[in-house]
């Protein structure tokens, strides 16, 4: 009922513009979506739900948590990329009540590039920064190959957590990072304002900040700014630069769409 709710929330206020938009969305085109949707979407229940996450050298204590909740074990797929810490895994695996688990000897987002599996829920426990330069640690990469090879079902959600190196832990990193989200967020039009009532506010260059004077606000909180740049990076990458990125001006949708005869004339 999510488009009624919308309708009924800007229909409170009769002044405003959009009340008059949402009355011309009919009964009859609400009810269309509400079968169309049902039909992509079907109910689902925990026991039809399929599993997607980074085991570590225990993967029974994730997989307990979620077979508690009513999933089933055979649903859920565990990837391990280190070879010492899969072994640990398999190890600790076979000798838990989850001996059948799918224990996965790669790289999450190498196996999505040769594998057709789609996931309801794609959990990423990255132990380093995004990005981040280590061999082991490819948490750009394995985003990118979610996105670009559709390993997430409709509706499917990717939850990611990713490490904020400290001055102390590797200053080169850290300051690596600051300047990164600095620049990453600097053109954005609105930023996070953590009011719980209305979490929007004025990008930097409205309130009137220079790149410089900017720089020096992430760099003081930067805990704060490098969660609302991973929020935006994996919007964008959603919503533009991955599906940008598959669209490549040798394919004939882009040729049929665009009149363009040479890729590079869209960066002039």
């Amino acid at each position: 009922d999510y488009i009624r709710k919308v309708k009924a929330f800007y229909r409170k206020d009769e002044s405003d513009p959009r009340a008059f938009i949402v009355d011309e969305l009919s009964e009859e085109t609400i009810i269309r979506w509400e079968e169309f949707y049902d039909s992509v979407i079907q109910d689902r229940t925990a026991r039809s739900i399929k599993v997607a996450y980074l085991s570590g050298p225990n993967p029974e204590n994730d997989l307990t948590e979620m077979t508690d909740m009513g999933l089933l074990p055979e649903n859920i797929w565990a990837f391990e990329s280190d070879a010492k810490i899969y072994n640990e895994a398999v190890i600790s695996a076979l000798s838990s009540k989850f001996p059948f688990i799918k224990l996965i000897k790669a790289n999450v987002g190498d196996f999505f590039e040769v594998s057709p599996q789609k996931f309801d829920l794609i959990y990423l426990d990255f132990c380093g920064p995004l990005p981040s330069k280590k061999a082991g640690q490819k948490t750009l990469k394995a985003i990118t190959s979610i996105l670009k090879y559709h390993a997430l079902s409709p509706l499917g959600v990717m939850i990611t957590n990713v490490s904020l190196p400290s001055k102390e832990q590797n200053a080169n990193e850290h300051k690596n990072i600051v300047n990164l989200v600095a620049s990453y967020l600097y053109p954005k039009s609105t930023l996070e304002s953590n009011n719980p009532e209305w979490n929007c506010t004025d990008g930097a260059i409205s309130e009137g900040y220079s790149l410089d004077e900017w720089h020096k606000k992430v760099e003081c909180e930067i805990e704060d700014f490098y969660g609302q740049y991973i929020t935006r990076l994996l919007v964008d990458l959603i919503s533009v630069i991955s599906p940008y990125d598959n669209f490549t001006s040798s394919h004939s949708l882009y040729k049929n769409m665009f009149k363009i005869s040479n890729y590079n004339d869209l960066t002039k």
